[in-house]
């Protein structure tokens, strides 16, 4: 087993219920050396929570019925009174996996072998459920968004409630709170959707309590509003082709000079996120002041110099024990490329395709491949090396550990790159050659097949870590 080095595994109820708890722990020993779970308490996402199809080498071999997710523990009333769920608790529990209590049934068994179990919880609603609505994002239209608004005093309730409630009912070792998502200058420019015409940018939030709170700051919201549907123009009319008279960049930034409360807007959704970070460790650290408390980053945070710019490693320590970065060397290299293929679309595209990946590159800290190959052959372990060092570098000085996401067949797709057990086994131990003090198996067991997962034990074992 590994000692001081972290290795942890995302991992949702689906695969203990289909492989049992205790032989799902030894496959994870015996291959991957885990001595860490992130268990996926609270879902609606079924890449996050659900089972794996088409199946894997292990696991449920059939199609599940309609993935509908949510807490795979118990959820206790008492610490829901001042919600809107308060009289809709039960209705919280996932019933995929019937009455299989994802903690209390694991924990035990882990503590034995010296495994330690992290709660995994999700910054996510059900669109079905008429309370969750009360929490969403609203576009400048009016339209309630399929995610929540930080800013919502209804979520910060529910948010305090849920972390209450897994914090005291179960002898957890730690928390991680996942928000993989951005500000609204990245969604107005569809940063995350690659080429083409977006229909809809879901750019938010301009709910009555964002607006109140965004007045009492001092921000002109009517500036904000005009601002940004002039900034969803601008990207429709370039989504399109059609050339502005001083090229796109140039016009970018003259709508930016004309509506700085855009740019406030975006500070002040990432401010939100912030709050609910404090909001969460403040919680957890009230309760069990000796838990460990963290937070998982989107993959935006190595393609998108937006969303860099908006997250400080150093503000992060103040309220944080650790994070998981994705660093995806596979994975990465398709979305590397989709986020080239955005800004080619949008502001960049007085560029070349090419000059776009350099600028990427040159911006955020590391080299690849072209354009086709990093499509086809995905990210090397270098870049997962230099990725990580860059946070780690950051951290230096505090308290905040670094904990690299290793993807592990996320999601395989005909075209994707190949994936391999090797390529698994450099990916971690570059990340732990950079001096992270640990690595997070991703996205979830349920979907890696045993042969690639055993990469990471081949590394672990050849740093002499096991």
């Amino acid at each position: 087993m590994v000692s001081k080095t972290v290795v942890g595994i995302q991992i949702g109820a689906p695969s203990f219920v289909d492989e049992g708890v205790e032989a799902c722990l030894d496959t994870l020993q015996e291959r991957a050396c885990v001595n860490t779970l992130l268990a996926m308490v609270y879902s609606y996402k079924e890449g996050l929570s659900g089972r794996a199809w088409p199946p894997v080498d292990h696991g449920r071999k059939e199609r599940s019925p309609k993935f509908h997710g949510g807490y795979y523990a118990v959820p206790h009333p008492e610490y829901y009174r001042g919600t809107l769920l308060r009289d809709k608790v039960n209705s919280l529990r996932a019933p995929d996996v019937g009455d299989f209590d994802l903690l209390g049934s694991v924990i035990p068994a882990a503590r034995k072998r010296g495994i330690r179990t992290i709660a995994f919880l999700a910054d996510q609603i059900h669109e079905e459920m008429h309370e969750f609505l009360e929490m969403a994002e609203w576009d400048q239209r009016g339209k309630r968004l399929p995610q929540v608004c930080f800013n919502n005093p209804h979520f910060k309730a529910y948010v305090q409630a849920m972390v209450e409630d897994c914090v005291r009912s179960y002898e957890i070792d730690g928390l991680l709170w996942r928000s993989e998502r951005w500000g609204p200058m990245s969604n107005a420019l569809s940063l995350s959707r690659g080429r083409g015409v977006v229909k809809d940018t879901e750019t938010a939030c301009f709910c009555p309590h964002c607006l109140a709170k965004g007045k009492e700051q001092g921000i002109n919201v009517d500036r904000v509003a005009e601002g940004y549907r002039v900034l969803e123009s601008f990207v429709a009319a370039a989504r399109a082709g059609q050339r502005p008279s001083d090229g796109y960049y140039v016009t970018f930034w003259r709508l930016l000079l004309r509506y700085p409360e855009t740019v406030a807007w975006d500070m002040f959704w990432y401010d939100g996120l912030r709050e609910i970070y404090k909001t969460v460790f403040a919680q957890a650290k009230g309760i069990k002041p000796d838990l460990q408390v963290g937070w998982a980053l989107p993959a935006t945070i190595s393609f998108n110099p937006l969303y860099r710019a908006a997250v400080s490693v150093r503000e992060l320590a103040e309220y944080s024990d650790f994070v998981k970065i994705i660093a995806y060397h596979t994975d990465g290299g398709p979305r590397c490329a989709k986020y080239v293929d955005a800004l080619h679309s949008t502001w960049l595209q007085d560029l070349s395709r090419d000059e776009v990946l350099e600028f990427e590159y040159r911006v955020m800290g590391y080299t690849e491949g072209g354009y086709d190959e990093i499509r086809a052959a995905g990210l090397s372990a270098e870049y997962v090396y230099r990725e990580t060092k860059t946070w780690v570098a950051g951290a230096r000085g505090t308290r905040l550990q670094i904990w690299p996401g290793i993807d592990i067949d996320v999601s395989p797709g005909e075209n994707d790159p190949p994936r391999s057990r090797e390529g698994v086994r450099d990916a971690v131990s570059a990340a732990l050659r950079a001096g992270a003090p640990g690595v997070v198996l991703s996205r979830m067991y349920s979907e890696m097949t045993l042969g690639h997962l055993s990469g990471a034990g081949d590394a672990l074992r050849q740093l002499g870590l096991a």
